[in-house]
């Protein structure tokens, strides 16, 4: 492993890119009541809504906001930071790239270091937002886990792999065609299609997990919260790192690693294309 070829303004990037990234998203989660609603069995506004199983039912208008808000912030961190590090702020993608080789084992590695020290600084961050007295009864942080992602008990384990892997390999199928892909019509734009994608999965999966599709944005809350007592945060959190990296490898072998050879052969057509008119030149010359 040579360390000279490590990247650290790309690696930097992406521990900030990370840190706001946790910071806005689970912020909007944490910060925004979900229990504002009205009870699924009885009709009557209650405090907290659980249906018969005694589990949480998020209100659809919560579900999108907090949907748009992930939404939102990796189109916005996305443009923001494209131009230096691609604009990764995902292990999962990070991963993708490394197998389809449009990125450095060396670089992916540091890339990877960077976002889990960047979501524990947004977890952190966010906590020093929302902590309060202990003494009050009260508190701003309505999930009590800095919006870190759980299992909710109303579905198993199979139903959350399954909504996790399918909706990484999603964003990742579009991260390939949008950003990767030099046939793609989303130029400039792809930071948006990117961002709908993540907004898109975020609605199916909210209800079920949380929404992950990002290993490094659920670790930093976690093990935050976790330190500042939230119970149960580990008990499922393997989902959330296996369900996305096998999401992001199956669209990385399946379409990712074609795209990537299709690029290279393009790259090698053009440099063809410019020695023969260079060589054209040089014989009128």
């Amino acid at each position: 492993m040579s360390f000279n070829k490590i990247n650290i303004k790309a690696a930097v990037a992406e521990c900030v890119a990370m840190a706001f990234f946790v910071y806005l998203g689970c912020g909007s989660a944490a910060l925004n009541d979900p229990n504002q609603r009205i009870s699924s069995i009885s009709g009557t506004g209650t405090d907290e809504i659980i249906d018969g199983n005694g589990a949480n039912i998020a209100r659809p208008s919560w579900v999108q906001l907090v949907a748009l808000q992930f939404g939102l912030s990796i189109t916005v961190l996305a443009y923001a930071t494209a131009h230096i590090s691609g604009g990764q702020i995902n292990c999962a993608i990070t991963f993708a790239l490394v197998l389809a080789k449009e990125l450095s084992v060396v670089q992916g590695i540091a890339n990877f270091a960077a976002q889990m020290v960047g979501s524990v600084l947004g977890a952190s961050l966010l906590l020093g937002v929302t902590e309060n007295d202990k003494e009050v009864n009260f508190g701003t942080d309505f999930t009590n886990s800095l919006g870190a992602n759980t299992l909710n008990p109303r579905f198993a384990w199979g139903n959350a792999f399954l909504a996790e892997l399918l909706m990484t390999a999603l964003l990742t199928w579009v991260v390939f065609e949008t950003a990767v892909n030099k046939k793609g019509v989303a130029g400039n734009c792809a930071p948006i299609a990117i961002g709908l994608a993540v907004f898109v999965a975020h609605v199916v999966n909210i209800p079920i997990t949380g929404c992950s599709i990002n290993p490094t944005r659920s670790f930093g809350p976690a093990v935050v919260a976790s330190l500042n007592g939230a119970d149960d945060l580990w008990d499922d959190h393997w989902i959330f790192w296996v369900a996305p990296l096998m999401g992001s490898a199956l669209a990385a072998i399946a379409r990712g690693i074609y795209i990537s050879k299709e690029n290279e052969k393009d790259g090698n057509d053009e440099e063809e294309k410019v020695d023969l008119v260079e060589g054209d030149v040089e014989e009128e010359e």
